[in-house]
């Protein structure tokens, strides 16, 4: 199938239009281009052949997800789909704005996260668009490297090429794209489905934090050829995590691995947990047992909250590495704020993130008066009403300050949702 000339009007399924403006890019599957849809900028993939081997099921699932429209705000979505014609088909979506970049530029350097919470905001925001889909029923069965767009500065993530996502448990014709499909796709033990992608949605989050794959140390190394046997054996049959404890025969190797050489040990034991969990047996081998969306919400909220400034250096580091991964001084926190079983710690510069968003609610500062006494600072729209030890209530209104003080209670108030925290 030829691609569109510029120009070329392609009619959509609502009766609708887009004029052809000119070619973004190409990929294996189909051409993107810039298309006027009733005057306004938009992106359409136009598919060279059909993208399954079920083309007619293929379409109309893809018109359902573009009628019910996007599971969250990070998906770039189909929002309208062509009808048959010129001997094919394809779909309309949204731009990728101004600022994001692919995730493949942050494997090669050539992107950097400009602190280690843009990092967690990124891991943060991609748990909360899968829990999203698999909500509506939906499995995406070809998450890889390939579908994600970064905002470097902020940590927001667009999520694209979704005419992948289908019902759970029907199957699209697609298994996913090798290094990230579940060991039991790569084996031909089990179709992609909602528990495949829990997987694969690991190994992403590993890439963003670790920056090196997972399974990919010293025995993946050791084949530069990567045959199709041995990669049914290195991502399938005989997959071996490379931080395994027990057994260190695919572990990261000097010089290659330096990603995940250093930031291992730098970041929080309990997030070195929870990968050592998901990535060694037995549940590498027992798909329903992997952890949830939620959890990892859940294990990224609670490493987020040990993430401080050092109050000697400025530079970023864990509480619970006792030590400044920069400067290595001690640091001493006096004084938390307790919001059921979490704990954030109030050191000068300290942004608190109560809800998952990545914007800040409070922080923490000196006060210009009295350099030794800590403030929290109210960055949020809502009051925040402090009741004291004796009972006593005061209301701290946006950009107002309340002293940090042992036994102070505050209720605060984030999208309809109320918080009771504590100082202590």
């Amino acid at each position: 199938m030829s691609e569109l000339k510029i120009g070329a009007t392609v009619h959509l399924t609502n009766g609708m239009t887009a004029t052809v403006k000119k070619l973004l890019g190409e990929g294996g599957q189909g051409y993107v281009y810039l298309v006027s849809v009733n005057g306004k900028d938009m992106a359409l993939k136009w598919y060279k052949s059909a993208p399954s081997s079920s083309p007619d099921k293929f379409y109309k699932n893809l018109r359902k997800n573009a009628d019910d429209g996007a599971p969250a705000p990070m998906f770039i979505w189909p929002e309208y789909v062509t009808q048959y014609e010129q001997g094919s088909f394809g779909y309309i979506m949204k731009l990728r704005p101004e600022g994001y970049y692919e995730f493949g530029q942050f494997l090669i350097a050539r992107q950097r996260f400009v602190n280690v919470g843009a990092l967690l905001t990124t891991a943060i925001e991609i748990c909360e668009a899968y829990k999203a889909l698999h909500a509506k029923g939906l499995s995406y069965q070809d998450l890889n490297d390939g579908n994600f767009f970064i905002n470097p500065k902020t940590g927001h993530v667009l999520i694209c090429d979704n005419d992948n996502a289908f019902p759970n448990g029907e199957k699209s014709g697609i298994l996913g794209k090798a290094r990230y499909m579940a060991p039991e796709v790569v084996t031909g033990q089990r179709m992609p489905d909602a528990y495949t992608d829990k997987f694969s949605m690991s190994l992403i989050l590993f890439l963003v934090i670790y920056m090196n794959h997972p399974f990919e140390g010293a025995k993946v190394l050791g084949h530069p050829c990567m045959t199709e046997e041995w990669e049914r054996k290195c991502y399938g049959s005989e997959i071996l995590f490379i931080a395994n404890p027990q057994d260190k025969s695919n572990g990261p190797v000097k010089g290659v691995h330096n990603n995940v050489i250093a930031r291992w040990p730098a970041f929080p034991a309990a997030l070195r947990d929870a990968f050592v969990r998901e990535f060694t047996a037995p549940i590498l081998q027992s798909p329903t047992k992997r952890l949830t969306e939620q959890q990892w919400l859940d294990i990224l909220t609670a490493v987020r909250d040990d993430l401080i400034r050092c109050p000697y250096c400025g530079k970023e580091t864990f509480v619970s590495q006792t030590k400044c991964m920069e400067c290595g001084k001690t640091i001493q926190v006096n004084n938390v704020l307790v919001i059921d079983k979490r704990k954030l710690a109030l050191t000068d510069g300290n942004m608190l993130f109560i809800d998952r968003d990545d914007t800040p609610d409070m922080r923490v500062v000196h006060t210009a008066q009295n350099p030794n006494m800590l403030v929290i600072q109210n960055l949020m729209s809502n009051e925040i009403e402090v009741q004291t030890t004796q009972g006593q209530i005061r209301i701290v209104k946006t950009n107002e300050y309340l002293p940090v003080k042992l036994g102070l209670q505050l209720k605060l108030k984030i999208r309809g949702y109320q918080y009771i925290a504590k100082i202590q």
